[in-house]
């Protein structure tokens, strides 16, 4: 189809904008300027319109040509399709089965060569499977009579050699079966031997440690009445020095506390005199007199009761007065 020609062009566009880009409005006043914009529009709508309604008419007649062209080349092409899917076919057939006939070799080809390969490896001869497929046949068959000769030869050379490796190890075995019976023998003997020795170093030590222990219980018996013994002594004379101690400590403290009292007869009531002595007294039971014997603590303990008893006592007669 050809191109639509419309009223004017790009060259006559160039000239408008030239002349009607250079319009303006200088002011409210400007009424030859406003006249002269509104003119230039006008003709530049008239060409803008007349130019869209001839490209929407152009369009349509365009669309009908697209789709009639569409809908004969559809028919045409429906008729023509299975003329060519046939031809298609009936060429594919041939194709497809040179193609099987050519992989059918080709199969029969790698098998035939990989049976060699498996061949040759079954007689100890190792070949790459290129190496194989490039032998001849005649080269093959006399490698293959080869390699068969090589292979028995081998076959009777390890018969033979495992033949006598096997009557020396059955010969070694004897060897060292009659080595291990006397070995075995020898170690019973000496385990016996060593048996009846540990037998007889265990009942000697039995006896001494009978011996022994029965010397150590003589030994703790002995010291644990003397250690007794002189617990008690200790105890006792302890127990009479610290009674005789608090005793006298008693005594000092009257003695002091009499003094006291007539140096402050005049400065002090008798009952706070009499608390004070009562609280030295007190001070005797303080602490813990650490003795073992079980004699020395009960005369600790009774001490210090008989102690607290007196000061209980003089406290209650000090309340009174």
């Amino acid at each position: 189809m050809e191109l639509i020609r419309y009223s004017i062009n790009e060259a006559e566009i160039a000239k408008m904008s030239d002349i009607y880009m250079g319009l303006t409005v200088k002011s409210l006043d400007d009424e030859e300027g406003l006249a002269a914009v509104h003119s230039a529009r006008m003709v530049v709508v008239k060409h803008r319109t007349s130019i869209d309604k001839l490209r929407k008419s152009s369009n349509e007649d365009a669309q009908a040509f697209i789709k009639n062209n569409n809908n004969n080349a559809k028919k045409l092409l429906t008729l023509i399709e299975p003329i060519e899917n046939h031809l298609k076919s009936e060429e594919g057939k041939i194709e497809a089965e040179k193609a099987r006939i050519k992989a059918e070799e080709d199969r029969i080809a790698k098998e035939k060569i990989q049976k060699r390969v498996d061949t040759l490896f079954a007689l100890n001869v190792i070949l790459p499977f290129s190496d194989v497929a490039t032998i001849p046949d005649n080269e093959y068959s006399a490698l293959l009579d080869k390699s068969q000769a090589n292979f028995e030869d081998e076959q009777r050379r390890i018969a033979v050699e495992k033949a006598t490796m096997a009557a020396e190890e059955k010969k070694l075995a004897e060897e060292r079966a009659e080595i291990e019976k006397i070995k075995i023998e020898q170690e019973a003997r000496a385990k016996a031997q060593t048996e009846r020795e540990e037998a007889l170093k265990r009942q000697e030590k039995a006896i001494e440690d009978a011996k022994r222990k029965e010397i150590e219980r003589q030994e703790q018996i002995a010291w644990r009445e003397r250690e007794a013994e002189r617990l008690r002594i200790l105890a006792e004379a302890d127990a009479a020095e610290k009674i005789a101690k608090a005793i006298e400590d008693a005594r000092i403290a009257a003695e002091e506390a009499e003094t006291a009292r007539l140096l402050m007869a005049e400065l002090a009531p008798d009952k706070e005199k009499l608390l004070m002595y009562a609280d030295k007294i007190q001070d005797l039971t303080a602490g813990n007199l650490n003795v073992k014997s079980k004699k020395a603590r009960a005369l600790f303990s009774e001490t210090v009761a008989t102690i607290m008893g007196i000061e209980t006592i003089f406290r209650a007669k000090i309340r009174k007065l």
